[in-house]
């Protein structure tokens, strides 16, 4: 028998996996939890009680799935987008943005169904939004209340590559709205906002009227003119004629200008120009052909023939718009689809991925968002396509200190092949890893990027390393695999005052790593929102062959069972007050389970105008939530209530205070209804007043006159609210109308949703004289908790066997609030001899709650 007094200091190595449960030899064992839920953890050590939530507003159609975006002006003006069905509203510092009392909305064409696949990038007060299935978009803010969100007109390009076809594009006009014919099938109705590039200049197409026609509005083109061939109209054109025709020789005739216009209206070698207005009816042509220009000179081929004239005749030159072969057409459409990725890189808006184009990277003009003129010059748009021998999509962009690509198949970086800025002629892209990206917008960090592996299962982090010249990609799920098996589809980035990466998973749960790679902490915890999803129903089928003792299972939200039995079928009476018989038909059989159920005291259940029975309870309790068991899963078949779901997270830096500020879109059902809620984390630091401590989920405050009636919570209609009323626990209420009544007056009072913080470490190992203490019984005989600003803490061996510790003592008056407390607290352990020695520390009550060490003292039995 040994006795000994081991510690936990810190839990920075967060929840670990119950694959880690025999891996004493790590040095993250002694530091990580078996169980670390609604805590959070600091980068000092110790672990926190999540704040709660707070109400801010329902959704505008509670029964579409919304997502949340951050929009940053600058760190004093931050704002959160709702999107939803066809429109976004505007959050700010914990309210909704209205304007003449009606919430602030702009209209979209992004659907519900869409809103996942949506990537963004900000540049002061505008953001550029992209989806494959939208054209790029701008969101623009002007004012608190003035917001708007128009497609982007992209000048010049991008392209697709030149034609190399036999097929040809005139145009009837150089200017204004014209129409462009091709020579073969070549437009689709899909083709309408379509760039096309040809002659001298751009179109943008506005209508489809065949594959073989379109009507087309003329675009700015390279030289800033709006044409696509150029027209000059002036008096001081000269003709000149090279060798005479009777000289045998080729003629090297050209015009001139004085005036040194011909380069700045846009004449070009190799167009094709008519003449006319000259006074010479020779110098009147159709089909010159330029070979050379300068300024003041246009010389042309030598099959053109003109004479002398001297420049006095008002003389019209215009490029020719015959059918051309040199063409090329836009690379963003609905035929082609719209790029799903964006980001900012060195003065370039670049984009990514298109249907057709799913490896091809997309970069502005240095300086011009929107100018994608492809060329040779440093400043010029680029276009690069990753080489690979297999079709790695590209799921997104981010920019460090290089661009890197995340793709299906692995990890690129962009960057210039000297110590330069990318251009055309110096740009490489470089594979780092092939691990492969899921479609989930990606975080920086500090000097890294947080990305999501391909199967949504792991969060890497790409990490540059000097030595080697290169990124490389370790994985932060590597200790806790099992945090994420809902499979991340969301993070978001809480800088203050901790490094949090907030991750919403598919099955709706909210997980949290607390990242400081610098502190060597990575320590993930989970997170249970307050409050339920879901209905609790039967569905009857076949109920002729539901067999005698059959049973239905209720298990209400406070753990305790109620099970209900099938007798012989029949239209008479059951014979137990627990008792249903199968009759008639497969609603019949439901009434006869819904009147039986709907008798209970503890259950109140809608007449079913089927065969579904929909169960609910009478008083629910504060936490848990109604779970249905059936010994017949085919004929009936049950569904229970789930947690609350979390569908969306963000974060902004706040402009009223010191910690970032967190919002969530839960959905919840209240009131046998689906709402779907924007709420904000509170202050993780909420001060030294026990008063303002909000640890509520969808909750909301009151501060005032004594009252004994607080109303405002229709929102939490039908339920069972836990309250804080002048810093001290009150018993629970339930909501009704949309208000609860104290059992005393209070001045200041906190109510919403209950939730639990459970943490609980893993398996002691110390106190062993002959080698480990693991798998040899002990028994936990008293600890020592080390605590900073908690009350209401709970002790025990077990998530259910628990104590709770005294903080009010005699001397305590008895109608104020227990004070924050920080220092230890010595409790005499209820636990008996076993092989784990687990130690739970459990906090139910809505107050707070940090855990800075544990200091166990137990005997360990060697034989």
């Amino acid at each position: 028998m040994v006795k000994a007094s081991p510690a936990f200091t810190n839990f920075t190595a967060g929840a670990l996996s119950p694959r880690l449960d025999g891996r004493t030899d790590i040095a993250k064992y002694a530091n990580g939890c078996k169980t670390l839920e609604n805590f959070l953890v600091h980068a000092h050590g110790g672990a926190t009680r999540r704040p709660g939530t707070e109400f801010i507003a329902e959704v505008k159609a509670s029964a579409n799935e919304c997502r949340l975006i951050p929009f940053e002006f600058n760190v004093e003006q931050t704002y959160i987008l709702e999107f939803g069905n066809n429109y976004f509203r505007i959050y700010r510092n914990g309210g909704q943005v209205v304007d003449s009392g009606s919430a602030v909305e702009v209209t979209t064409t992004y659907t519900s169904a869409q809103l996942s696949d949506i990537k963004f990038t900000q540049s002061a007060d505008v953001m550029y939004v992209v989806h494959p299935s939208h054209p790029v978009r701008k969101i623009s803010r002007t004012g608190h209340t003035a917001w708007t969100i128009a497609d982007v007109d992209f000048r010049r390009g991008p392209m697709l590559d030149p034609n190399t076809s036999t097929t040809t594009l005139s145009a009837s006009a150089s200017t204004g709205s014209m129409t462009v014919t091709a020579s073969a099938s070549l437009f689709a109705s899909t083709d309408v906002g379509r760039l096309i590039k040809f002659y001298d200049g751009f179109a943008k197409i506005t209508a489809y009227s065949s594959a073989t026609s379109v009507t087309a509005a003329v675009q700015e083109n390279e030289d800033l003119r709006t044409e696509l061939m150029p027209a000059y109209t002036a008096s001081t054109i000269a003709f000149h004629e090279g060798d005479p025709s009777s000289t045998g020789l080729e003629h090297n005739d050209r015009i001139t200008d004085t005036a040194a216009n011909f380069v700045l209206q846009g004449f070009k070698v190799g167009q094709t120009v008519t003449t006319t207005g000259a006074s010479t009816s020779a110098n009147n042509q159709s089909a010159l052909v330029i070979v050379q220009v300068t300024s003041d000179t246009i010389l042309f081929a030598p099959s053109n023939d003109l004479v002398n004239e001297a420049a006095s005749a008002s003389v019209t030159i215009t490029g020719n718009l015959g059918a051309t072969d040199e063409w090329s057409l836009g690379a963003f459409s609905a035929t082609t689809g719209y790029p799903a990725c964006v980001t900012f890189f060195e003065q370039r808006l670049v984009l990514a991925n298109t249907s057709t184009q799913p490896q091809t990277i997309f970069f502005s003009v240095s300086g011009d968002f929107e100018d994608y003129n492809a060329g040779t010059l440093n400043s010029s748009a680029l276009i690069y396509t990753i080489g690979s021998n297999q079709v790695n999509v590209i799921r997104y962009l981010t920019a460090s200190r290089a661009l890197l690509v995340g793709t299906s198949g692995g990890e690129f970086v962009v960057r210039a092949s000297s110590d330069e800025p990318i251009s055309p002629t110096n740009t490489q892209i470089l594979r780092q890893a092939s691990y492969g990206s899921a479609n989930t917008q990606p975080i920086a960090v500090a000097n890294v990027v947080l990305f999501v592996q391909r199967a949504k299962r792991k969060l890497r982090e790409l990490v540059y390393s000097f030595g080697s010249d290169s990124y490389y990609a370790p994985d932060l799920t590597i200790l806790a695999e099992h945090i994420t098996e809902g499979l991340i589809t969301e993070m978001a980035l809480q800088q203050e005052p901790d490094n949090i990466v907030w991750c919403v998973l598919e099955d709706g749960k909210l997980i949290g790593m607390t990242y400081r790679r610098e502190e060597e902490v990575v320590a993930w915890h989970s997170h249970q929102i307050g409050g339920v999803s879901g209905a609790a129903t039967i569905t009857v089928s076949d109920y002729g062959n539901i067999a005698v003792g059959s049973t239905i299972t209720v298990t209400k939200s406070d753990g305790t069972a109620i099970t209900f039995t099938s007798e012989a079928a029949g239209s008479s009476a059951a014979s137990s007050s627990l008792g249903w018989r199968p009759n008639t038909n497969n609603d019949t059989t439901a009434d006869n389970i819904f009147t039986v159920m709907n008798n209970h005291a503890d259950l109140t259940v809608a007449n079913p105008a089927a065969n579904v029975v929909t169960v609910t309870e009478t008083t629910p309790s504060a936490t848990g939530f109604l779970t249905l068991s059936s010994s017949d899963s085919t004929r009936l078949a049950v569904t229970s209530q789930t947690h609350a779901l979390v569908e969306s997270v963000a974060a902004i830096p706040s402009s009223t205070g010191s910690e970032d500020e967190v919002y969530v879109i839960i959905q919840r059902t209240i009131n046998g209804a689906t709402k779907r809620y924007v709420e904000k984390l509170k202050p993780i630091d909420f001060g030294t007043n026990i008063e303002d401590a909000f640890f509520v989920d969808s909750g909301l405050s009151y501060s005032g006159s004594a009252a004994s009636t607080i109303s405002g919570l229709s929102h939490l209609e039908g339920q069972t609210v836990r309250i804080v009323a002048n810093g001290s626990a009150h018993a629970d209420k339930q909501v009704a109308s949309g208000s609860i009544t104290l059992d005393r007056a209070v001045t200041q009072a906190h109510i919403g949703l209950a939730y639990t913080s459970t943490l609980q470490t893993m398996r002691i190992d110390a106190g062993g004289a002959q080698g480990t203490s693991q798998a040899k019984i002990k028994r936990v005989n008293d600890i020592t908790l080390r605590l900073y600003r908690s009350v209401g803490v709970k002790v025990g061996s077990s998530a259910t066997q628990t104590d709770l510790i005294p903080f009010r003592s005699s001397a305590s008056a008895m109608d104020t609030a227990v004070p924050l407390y920080s220092g230890d607290k010595d409790v005499e352990f209820d636990g008996g001899y076993e092989t784990d020695g687990y130690v739970v520390v459990k906090q139910e009550q809505a107050l707070p709650l940090t855990v800075l060490a544990i200091y166990p003292r137990i005997t360990t039995f060697d034989e």
